[in-house]
């Protein structure tokens, strides 16, 4: 796999995260757990935007 496609690929994968995190925060009933899932999406939002540029850069 060349490294073009291994970021496309981790990219949707990074995508798939957020919205499932999201997802989970909206879902919980537990104030605690809702931030922990927020938490979470904010940090693969992060990496996404980090593999975006880098798919930019390889453009």
């Amino acid at each position: 796999m060349d490294t073009k496609t291994a970021l496309q690929k981790t990219l949707t994968e990074k995508q798939e995260l957020v919205r499932n995190y999201q997802d989970f925060a909206r879902e919980m009933n537990d104030q605690e757990i809702s931030k922990m899932y927020k938490h979470f999406a904010e940090a693969e939002a992060l990496h996404a935007t980090q593999i975006k540029d880098k798919l930019e850069e390889l453009s």
